[in-house]
């Protein structure tokens, strides 16, 4: 009975340490991202923190902050570069390093097949091409998080050809965003009027018509924010929308090797998972979309391929001097130019 008694004793001290040592984090992290509760980039961050923290057995503890909590993501970038926040979800800003406004160069991919092979594949070039630029600024990327293909919203029904590019837009006056001259110079190879507009001015731009129409968003953002004041959508996939997983260089360092694996596989594999997630969402905002009387254009695949090639010849060379002519030339190659 002693021996027993003794035997219990000891199970149930071990069962204590464990629990203890799961509960006492080594790691008490933050964790940063912008989109609002519920939303895919709030499911992944869940998913991935409590993977982490299960597969760790609670030597990393990530509390999550969505929604902009802790500041405007351009600032939760800057304190993850500081190491004040550790880790997040969010966009990669080309204020840092101007290449990095390869993240959303126009038709870089042009559907969700050459997106994933781009992250994802056997040869992971894009994913490549952003890991090394995010580390000279003190990033490690960790995945890439779809967030759907880019398109145009019109404040009217258009009465011109918007999908031949050559055709006369009648002066239509098409947003993009301040100061990114790949934007600026698509808009024009689409035959549009180019006005720079910042996104929290947009809504009153369309509504005021100081535009005709806009570029820069995705089916999903595009029904949230602005369904009240567009009349038209079409999913012209002038760009991957994406964010990344993204966390301080130092910090990652410092971390165990079986630590820092852990934290790459989850990543990777919300980062598939989201490729799914994301298709599936622009499909269902633009059946929202038509559903709520939005006249809804999808261009076959060769009239995307006619959009895309006068994009390419119009905007890449721009980008030489901005991006940077090695990187353009690997997109280049890779778009078979």
């Amino acid at each position: 009975m002693k021996k027993l008694f003794t035997l219990v004793l000891m199970l149930a001290l071990l069962a204590s340490f464990s629990v203890c040592a799961f509960a006492e984090a080594n790691y008490q992290w933050r964790w940063s991202h912008y989109q609002p509760i519920d939303s895919i980039a709030d499911k992944i961050s869940k998913a991935v923190v409590e993977e982490i923290a299960e597969k760790t057995n609670g030597r990393i503890k990530i509390d999550i902050y969505p929604a902009n909590q802790l500041g405007d993501w351009m600032e939760v970038s800057e304190q993850i570069m500081r190491g004040t926040v550790e880790i997040g979800l969010l966009p990669v800003s080309p204020s840092y390093d101007p290449r990095l406004q390869v993240r959303v160069l126009p038709y870089s991919v042009m559907n969700y097949k050459e997106a994933k092979e781009a992250y994802l594949g056997d040869d992971p070039y894009l994913l490549k091409i952003m890991a090394d630029i995010m580390e000279s600024v003190d990033l490690k990327a960790l995945a890439v998080v779809a967030e759907g293909f880019g398109g145009g919203g019109f404040a009217n029904v258009p009465t011109v050809d918007v999908l031949d590019p050559a055709t006369d837009k009648g002066g239509l006056k098409m947003r993009f965003p301040p100061g990114n001259q790949a934007w600026e110079n698509l808009v024009k190879s689409l035959g549009f009027s180019p006005t720079p507009v910042p996104w929290g001015e947009l809504y009153m731009a369309l509504q005021t018509k100081l535009v005709d129409c806009q570029i820069g968003g995705q089916p999903y953002n595009t029904w949230s924010s602005f369904r009240d004041v567009v009349k038209c959508w079409v999913q012209y996939n002038t760009h991957f929308q994406n964010s990344f997983i993204y966390m301080n260089l130092d910090i990652w360092n410092k971390l165990s090797e079986e630590d820092q694996i852990i934290i790459k596989e989850v990543c990777m594999k919300q980062s598939l998972q989201s490729f799914e997630e994301a298709s599936t969402e622009d499909a269902k905002y633009m059946k929202m979309m038509s559903d709520a009387g939005i006249q809804v254009i999808v261009p076959t695949d060769e009239q995307l391929a006619k959009i895309s090639t006068m994009a390419r010849q119009q905007v890449w060379p721009v980008m030489d001097d901005i991006i940077g002519k090695e990187i353009m030339d690997e997109m280049r190659k890779r778009a078979g130019l």
